[in-house]
């Protein structure tokens, strides 16, 4: 099916410009076509998976096809497949448009755009997709839940407290090659042996997001206590977990299983995947920051991201720091050969 993008100018939406998608797309990924020479080959596949609504840069644009939030774009060429990654639709289509509507009208700042012949929202089944079903996987049904309500627990047949903190150890990141005027984030990140290859080796879907928790010990900053550093030295997949290619999503029984690996060892945190282009300075989502939020409350705790692209893993950290989540430094411990380094460390988004 040929699809369409509409753009539609000021408040009131007037139809300005029509251009086939794939028309539109086409020189956005000359980078990629251009080392084959010949023709290249679109395949798009939109996905009716929700996503943002509003690309914003200096002018204001709304889609209004939003449940078709995401599209997986492939490019053969040659009888092979050179290009093959999922975006969100705002993010690939957001910026080409932005550029025209600049160029037809550059002083105003309200636009919208839908993409043209998808089927409506009364139409379309359950979990359909343009050309397929979305891929996901269901987290497990859970059995049965119980409410306790822990302001009654002296009337409950056992007992509710909190558990004491255990005393967090000092560090000297010094001891580690990290020079300290480069590390004023909450938390810094060292990588254990071997585990920066195992999540840039270790196998990852490209159909749905993955993710896991990170295992390791955490400490105060001998220079700073009230800021943190944690070594993570193993990375556990999640067992009995949800996910899709927006989300995903952990169980009790993800942590469950989690915790009976732990020993005297620590949740340092998590990770888990995305699968397109992020829109804004910060990778993670909303709903990745409510999530670390609510459930690795320990200041220590850190959320690291995997962004899989077409030809590498880009991996980045990040920790709550007041309202928001600040990028972390990232240490990979495996620089040197001696099990205390001395030498400067390779800090940064590896």
């Amino acid at each position: 099916m040929a699809l369409d993008v509409e753009l539609f100018r000021g408040e009131a939406r007037q139809l300005v410009h029509t251009e086939p998608l794939i028309a539109l797309l086409k020189p956005a990924f000359e980078a990629e076509t251009a080392p084959f020479g010949g023709r290249p080959r679109f395949v798009l596949m939109l996905r009716n998976d929700p996503g943002p609504d509003t690309y914003r840069g200096d002018l204001h644009l709304t889609n209004l096809r939003a449940d078709f939030g995401y599209i997986h774009v492939a490019i053969r060429m040659e009888g092979r497949v050179v290009h093959q990654k999922p975006y969100s639709v705002n993010g690939l289509v957001g910026p080409i448009l932005a550029r025209l509507a600049r160029e037809i009208a550059p002083e105003e700042r309200h636009w919208a755009f839908r993409i043209a012949g998808l089927p409506s929202p009364e139409d379309l089944p359950e979990d359909a997709s343009e050309g397929g079903t979305s891929a996901q996987r269901l987290p497990p049904v859970v059995d049965g839940t119980d409410d306790i309500d822990i302001s009654r627990s002296t009337r409950l047949a056992f007992g509710i407290r909190p558990a004491a903190e255990p005393q967090i150890p000092l560090l000297d990141l010094a001891e580690y090659g990290v020079e300290l005027a480069d590390t004023k984030a909450p938390v810094t990140v060292l990588l254990g042996t071997g585990v920066r290859r195992r999540l840039m080796e270790m196998e990852l879907s490209t159909e749905i997001e993955e993710g896991g928790f990170l295992i390791g010990r955490a400490f105060r900053r001998t220079d700073a206590p009230k800021l943190h550093a944690v070594i993570v030295d193993e990375v556990l997949p999640a067992e009995h977990s949800g996910a899709s290619l927006t989300h995903f999503t952990f169980t009790g029984d993800s942590f469950g299983a989690m915790n009976r690996t732990l020993g005297d060892r620590q949740l340092v945190g998590w990770y888990h995947t995305h699968l397109f282009q992020t829109e804004r300075t910060i990778g993670l989502s909303r709903t990745d920051i409510d999530l670390h939020r609510d459930t690795f409350r320990r200041p220590w705790q850190v959320a690291a991201l995997i962004n899989i692209t077409a030809r590498r893993r880009i991996l980045t950290c990040y920790a709550s720091s007041d309202d928001w989540m600040a990028p972390c430094p990232i240490r990979n411990l495996d620089d040197d050969a001696d099990e205390r380094r001395s030498t400067r460390p390779t800090l940064g988004h590896h």
